[in-house]
């Protein structure tokens, strides 16, 4: 079931893995400003599988005085495995950014997410003197809050990340989210792999059911290699075989 309006849009392209279906998600105005708002509402059926990504990187662009709102509510029922893989969100000067990731699982949903964010485009030259984000994931596991969090910087953006407690100079991050009815064996996957890439990667899990990865880097590329390095690897477990990261992930 469709439905689509204003400037978002979603199309299905044809892929070598017909296990694994895809949606693109795309915004025909080519970035966001203030006051727009973006929602999505995404659910996969009784052992359905999807992945859902973006057809490029979401642009924040200045506003003079709204935050721009960005949200989605995710529905992952019994027996279902969702992918949730946009493609990084780049916040430009002025930019205000305010997003939320709302997650439903049913028993036995499979959940693979990340969203990846960069701090102005640094090869351009790019600084964020005056900036605000907000972004947040609350993750529901079979109608019960099993994690919310919620992380905000507001003000000179360069100066705020570069202090050690926050980003540690870092200027993109990103949270990737697994969720399984048994996440036993990922966490030591993801940490093996997470030494085999250049950015700075933690891992953590809770109650066996949740694993949570956060990567920060000073370096935008880098960052998106790190993504789909530790992405593809846990494609691959979870799949049993290699699955082809979507064509506009392409590196």
């Amino acid at each position: 079931h469709l439905f689509q309006s204003g400037c978002g849009r979603v199309r299905f392209p044809t892929v070598d893995h017909k296990h694994i279906p895809e949606a693109v998600l795309i915004n025909t105005a080519g970035g966001l400003t203030g006051g727009d708002v973006m929602h999505y509402k995404i659910t996969a059926g009784l052992g359905a599988d999807l992945t859902v990504t973006g057809q490029a990187a979401e642009k924040i662009y200045k506003s003079i005085g709204p935050d721009v709102a960005i949200e989605a509510d995710i529905f992952v029922e019994s027996g279902a495995y969702l992918e949730w893989m946009p493609q990084e969100t780049i916040l430009f000067e002025k930019g205000r950014l305010r997003r939320l990731n709302n997650v439903h699982l049913a028993q036995g949903a499979k959940l693979l997410a990340l969203e990846a964010t960069i701090l102005g485009r640094r090869a351009h030259g790019e600084t964020l003197q005056d900036a605000s984000i907000t972004d947040g994931w609350k993750i529901w596991k079979e109608g019960k809050l099993i994690w919310f969090d919620q992380f905000r910087l507001k003000g000179n953006l360069d100066e705020l990340a570069g202090r050690s407690v926050l980003l540690d100079g870092a200027t993109a991050f990103a949270t990737l989210v697994l969720a399984l009815p048994d996440i036993s064996g990922y966490v030591e996957i993801a940490r093996a792999t997470a030494e085999e890439c250049s950015s700075r990667i933690g891992v953590t899990s809770f109650d066996g059911e949740l694993m949570i990865v956060r990567c920060l880097d000073k370096d935008a590329y880098s960052l998106r290699k790190s993504l789909v390095k530790l992405v593809n690897r846990l494609r691959h477990e979870l799949a049993g075989s290699d699955v082809p990261m979507p064509a506009v992930w392409e590196v």
